[in-house]
C-alpha cells in the first residue's frame, strides 16, 4: 500500500518543534488579490513582495485576471498585466526577479476550467520555461497554482515547473507532495479573530499546534482571509506563519521592512532610585534647580523606555505631574530652537530662532537674569554645545544652524560652565576669549582634576556622545556629576544646571525605536542621580520635560520581563503633542497643571524666589 501524507491531522495534532525565531523580511510578504490594485504588478514588486497573487479566468484562448466572472474585462489579461511586465525585470535583472536575488513567486488562483485554464497556461509560459524551472535555474521564479487545482494524483500530467498550493484534510503521496509549495488555509477555520486586540487563548493554540505541525512536515503555511491590520501581522508573525498577506501592500512594506527599527531592547537595564519625599512639594525658596530636557520626548518614548526597563523608571517615582503646550509662534510643531527659547526667555518665538523674539530682537535668558543674583549657570549635553537647545541659554542668533555666530556667543554669556562636543564650530579667536574667561578642557576628568573655581567650558571628542547603543557609555551621568560638583564649588549663591539627553530626538528622526529607547533608559539613570542628590541636599528644585516629541512614536507591543518592545512611527520629524512635565522638591506643585511651555521659565525662577 502506497504511504500517504494525511494533512487533515493536522487540525488535531500539536507538534513541538524546536527552532530559533523566524525572521521576516519582504521575502515573506503575500500580495493578496494582487489585480485589484491600482498598479496590478508593479505595485507590488516595487515594494518587494515575494508573492503576487493573480485570479484568472479562461475566456476562449486566454486567461483573464479577475476576481468575479462578473468583473471580467476581456484586455486585463495574465499575460498583459503580469507576464509580460515579469519578464521584462528578468531581463532587465540579468535574470533574475529581483536585482538583489530576492525570491519571487506568483500564485495563480485559477477560478473555473481549472484542468483546461492550467494547460494554457502551461503552452503561455512554455517559450519562457527556463525562468521559471527551480530544478535547473537558481533565479527561477516559482508558479504556484492554486484554486481550482487538479487532484494530487494528476499532477504528473502538469510540467513540473507547476507548484501547487496544498489544503489541510488533503492526502498526498509522498511523490506529489513534493509538488505542495506550501499549505493554505482560511483563518476562520480556526478563528472570527477580527484583527483588534488579542486572539482568544484556545484559539491562538489551536492556530499555533496548525502552524507547528505544517513546519514539522517541512512545509510552509499560509492563510487567507486575515484581516489587514498592523496587528493581525503581528500576530501571524508570533505564531511563525510564513506568508503575511494584506490589501493594505504599503502598509505591511513599511512594517515588515523597518521590523528591526520599529522594535528595541535595551543594552542593560537599572535599578530606579527611590526618593524620600521629605522635601518634595515644600514651600522654601530653592537654593538650585536642575533642569532636564528629553529633547523629543513624548509619552511615548518614556513608556518605551519604562516597559524596557521591566516596568520601572524614575520617571515613574515622581507625584507633581504637569502638561506642556510645545507649539511654537509660527507652528504647531516646535523645534529646538523655539521650544529652548521659550525655556530660557519665557517668550514664544518662531521656528529656528536662538534667544530672539519674532521680530528677531534678542531677548534677556535665564542665563543673565541669575547672573545678577550671583547665582552660576551650567549647561551639559550629549551633543555639540552649539545645539538649539544649549545654545538658546546662552547665544541671540536668528538661525539655529549658525554655529560659528553661536559659538562666538558663548563668550559674551555669563554661562560659566559647558560640557559637550562641537568644538570644530569655534574659531580660533573665540577659543582664545574662552580662555580668557576661564579654563578649556577637552575631557570631563582634566574638569575633576583641575580644582578650578573659574569658568569652565568641556569639549568632549564627539566619539564620546556618540548614540548609545552604539557605545557611548556613561558619558552623561558623569558629566551630570562633574558638573552638579563644579557648581557647587564655585557657586554659594546656589546654581541652575540644565542637562539635555540629546539623542532621545535622533532616534525618534531616525525611526529606530532601539535607539529611542537606549537613549530614555540612559537620561533616566541621570533622572535618578538628581532625585538622590535633591534627598540630600533639600533644597534643590528637579524639573523634567520635553522641548517637543519627536517622530510620532506609538507603541504597539512589549514585554517587561525581556524589556522588548515593538512600535511605529507616523514621522520622521517633530510631532505637535502636547508632552509630561514632572518636579521634584521645594515647590515641585508649581508644575501641576496644563500650560504653555514659555510658562516654564516663570516656574523656574519662582522656585528661585525671583521674577523677571
Amino acid at each position: 500500500m502506497k504511504r500517504h501524507i494525511l494533512l487533515f491531522l493536522l487540525f488535531t495534532i500539536a507538534t513541538k518543534v524546536l527552532a530559533q525565531p523566524m525572521s521576516y523580511s519582504m521575502k515573506n510578504t503575500h500580495a493578496h488579490n494582487d489585480y485589484l490594485h491600482d498598479l496590478p504588478f508593479y505595485q507590488a514588486y516595487a515594494l518587494h513582495f515575494g508573492m503576487i497573487e493573480a485570479d484568472v479566468f479562461k475566456q476562449g484562448e486566454e486567461l483573464v485576471v479577475a476576481h468575479e466572472k462578473e468583473s471580467i474585462l476581456l484586455n486585463r489579461t495574465f499575460k498583459a498585466l503580469y507576464l509580460e511586465p515579469l519578464l521584462k525585470q528578468i531581463n532587465q535583472n540579468n535574470g533574475k526577479a529581483y536585482q538583489d536575488g530576492q525570491r519571487l513567486q506568483i500564485l495563480i488562483d485559477i477560478k473555473e476550467d481549472g484542468a483546461e485554464a492550467l494547460k494554457l497556461l502551461e503552452t503561455q509560459l512554455k517559450p519562457y520555461r527556463n525562468y521559471f524551472d527551480l530544478k535547473h535555474n537558481p533565479n527561477a521564479v516559482q508558479i504556484v497554482i492554486s484554486g481550482d487545482m487538479p487532484l494530487s494524483t494528476d499532477f504528473d500530467k502538469y510540467d513540473d515547473i507547476f507548484y501547487f498550493d496544498g489544503r489541510p484534510r488533503q492526502s498526498y503521496s509522498p511523490r506529489s507532495f513534493e509538488r505542495v509549495a506550501l499549505i493554505s488555509t482560511s483563518i476562520t477555520d480556526f478563528t472570527r479573530w477580527n484583527g483588534k486586540g488579542l486572539i482568544t487563548a484556545p484559539q491562538y493554540l489551536k492556530i499555533k499546534n496548525f502552524v507547528d505541525s505544517v513546519h514539522h512536515i517541512g512545509k510552509q503555511v499560509r492563510f487567507w482571509a486575515v484581516p489587514n491590520s498592523l496587528t493581525a501581522y503581528k500576530a501571524l508573525m508570533k505564531l511563525e506563519v510564513d506568508y503575511i498577506g494584506s490589501d493594505n501592500l504599503s502598509e505591511l512594506a513599511n512594517y515588515i521592512k523597518n521590523l528591526t527599527a520599529f522594535s528595541g531592547k535595551p543594552i542593560a537595564q537599572h535599578i530606579p532610585y527611590l526618593p524620600t519625599y521629605q522635601s518634595d512639594g515644600i514651600k522654601k525658596p530653592s537654593k538650585n534647580v536642575i533642569f532636564l530636557i528629553g529633547d523629543g520626548m513624548g509619552l511615548a518614548q518614556i513608556y518605551s523606555g519604562i516597559a524596557a526597563n521591566g516596568g520601572k523608571l524614575n520617571w515613574t517615582n515622581f507625584k507633581n505631574i504637569g502638561f506642556s503646550k510645545t507649539n511654537s509662534a509660527d507652528s504647531f510643531c516646535t523645534d529646538s530652537a523655539a521650544g529652548a527659547t521659550a525655556f530660557s526667555t519665557g517668550e514664544k518665538t518662531n521656528n529656528r530662532y536662538i534667544g530672539m523674539n519674532t521680530q528677531q530682537q534678542p531677548l534677556e535668558n535665564i542665563s543673565e537674569i541669575l547672573d545678577k543674583k550671583k547665582i552660576k549657570v551650567g549647561l551639559v549635553v550629549s551633543e555639540e554645545i552649539t545645539g538649539a537647545t544649549p545654545a538658546s541659554f546662552y547665544a541671540h542668533e536668528p538661525e539655529r544652524d549658525w554655529f560659528q555666530l553661536i559659538a562666538d556667543d558663548l563668550p559674551k554669556s555669563p554661562i560659566s560652565l559647558t560640557i559637550g562636543a562641537g568644538i570644530e564650530s569655534f574659531r580660533a579667536e573665540t577659543l582664545e576669549k574662552l580662555k580668557k574667561n576661564g579654563k578649556v578642557f577637552t575631557t570631563i576628568e582634566e574638569l575633576k582634576k583641575a580644582n578650578t573655581k573659574e569658568k569652565t567650558f568641556v569639549f568632549v571628542d564627539k566619539n564620546e556622545v556618540r548614540p548609545k547603543h552604539e557605545g557611548r557609555g556613561e558619558y552623561l551621568s558623569e558629566a551630570f556629576d562633574a558638573a552638579v560638583k563644579q557648581l557647587e564649588r564655585t557657586s554659594p549663591n546656589g546654581f541652575f544646571l540644565m542637562l539635555e539627553g540629546s539623542k532621545i530626538d535622533w532616534g525618534g528622526h531616525a525611526n529606530q525605536l532601539n535607539y529611542v529607547a537606549n537613549e530614555m533608559l540612559d537620561f533616566d539613570k541621570v533622572i535618578g542621580k538628581a532625585l538622590e542628590y535633591a534627598d540630600k541636599n533639600g533644597e534643590t528644585t528637579i524639573v523634567i520635560t520635553a522641548d517637543h516629541e519627536t517622530g510620532g512614536l506609538s507603541l504597539l507591543d512589549g514585554d517587561f520581563k525581556t524589556g522588548k518592545i515593538e512600535g511605529n512611527f507616523s514621522t520622521s520629524d517633530h510631532s505637535g503633542i502636547m508632552v509630561p512635565i514632572v518636579a521634584y522638591g521645594p515647590n515641585a506643585q508649581l508644575f501641576s497643571g496644563f500650560y504653555e511651555n514659555n510658562t516654564i521659565f516663570e516656574k523656574l525662577l519662582k522656585c528661585l524666589n525671583l521674577k523677571r
